[in-house]
């Protein structure tokens, strides 16, 4: 079953496999360290941790947290394993990972 993907920016996918590939290659045109600097790319995860954040129950903590600064490419790791993810860099000075896959998974599907 083809499962559409569309974002709050407008930006939308036939298929979640083709989201993937979209935000797998944004991961790959940055170096771990590397704030995400291309306003289209910075829109698309902004768009993208606003799906994740609509699907979770009230209560639980979101992505976007007081609000969004900046993203960056940092790697990962713990016993046994390491990854290179996304971090949201938030107003209030904290930040998180997230996982693109996830929130591409997790959220509403465009309309039929």
């Amino acid at each position: 079953m083809v499962k559409p993907v569309q974002l709050s920016n407008g930006r939308q996918w036939r298929t979640q496999k083709d989201a993937l590939q979209h935000f797998k290659l944004m991961l790959a045109r940055y170096a771990n360290g590397d704030k995400i600097c291309e306003p289209a790319d910075h829109e698309d995860l902004g768009a993208l941790i606003a799906r994740y954040d609509s699907v979770l129950a009230p209560g639980e903590v979101t992505k976007a947290g007081a609000g969004i600064e900046y993203f960056t490419r940092e790697r990962n790791v713990s016993d046994g394993w390491s990854t290179d993810c996304f971090h949201v860099h938030r107003t209030d000075g904290t930040s998180v990972d997230f996982s693109y896959i996830s929130a591409v998974k997790c959220g509403p599907t465009a309309p039929s």
